[in-house]
């Protein structure tokens, strides 16, 4: 399986806070059948840096625990939108994913339906290709799972979180998971794992689940083909 939304990475945002713990969720990862991971430390404006030398440093470093596992890793970032995203973006400021046209987006939960629509008009427009992360999150959607719809038909790619789909983040964020799933307007599922006690990685786990909710070949789009498409066009690490 390959996970794209993942904060595995010590020392750069509030994911892992040592090697140690990138380590135990290395190996975590690995027992659960994950083979491909891109890091996708936060960018947010005041928040999070993204610290492009420290991130460079600390990936070599845990790359060679990646190796021993089987994993492969690659880098990206979570954007949180802002005016500043495209410029930021080609001047390689932040990282897309694994290199590819791919971009993961990040909205405030209270973003409008105008706000995330001229955002997204705006990367499409500059040739980038928008992954929504943990689109269950967005009050837009929760409002009407049908705005999803919207986004993919713009060319957005809908991803969402294991632990939503699960109930481990709530009774709210699962129902809409269940509707976005029901009437498949979700392209990818990803663990967005921060740590080895919370928000730890339940890929596996999850991946049961749908497929035995929802079928085998769905299971594999979610899991295996749509995010692999990512990796498969990546330009480099």
């Amino acid at each position: 399986m390959v996970d794209i939304h993942c904060h595995l990475l010590y020392g750069v945002d509030d994911g892992a806070t040592s090697f140690q713990v990138s380590s135990i969720m290395l190996d975590e990862a690995a027992a659960q059948g994950i083979t491909d991971i891109i890091l996708t430390p936060h960018y947010r404006k005041g928040m999070f840096p993204y610290d492009n030398e420290n991130i460079a440093n600390n990936y070599e470093t845990i790359k060679k625990v990646a190796d021993s596992n089987g994993i492969k890793l690659y880098l990206g970032c979570e954007y949180h939108a802002d005016s500043d995203m495209i410029p930021h973006l080609r001047e390689g400021r932040v990282k897309t994913l694994a290199g590819s046209d791919y971009v993961l987006v990040e909205y405030s939960h209270d973003s409008t339906y105008l706000q995330v629509r001229n955002s997204l008009e705006e990367l499409i427009s500059n040739g980038y290709i928008p992954v929504i992360a943990h689109a269950e999150r967005y009050r837009i959607i929760q409002k009407d799972p049908g705005t999803a719809g919207q986004f993919r038909e713009m060319g957005a790619k809908i991803q969402l979180n294991a632990d939503s789909i699960l109930g481990i983040d709530g009774s709210l964020p699962r129902r809409v998971c269940k509707r976005l799933l029901k009437n498949s307007l979700a392209d990818i599922v990803a663990s967005d794992s921060h740590g080895t006690l919370s928000r730890k990685c339940n890929i596996s786990e999850c991946r049961k689940y749908i497929t035995k909710k929802y079928g085998e070949y769905y299971a594999e789009k979610l899991f295996v083909l749509n995010p692999g498409k990512i990796i498969a066009v990546r330009s480099g690490n």
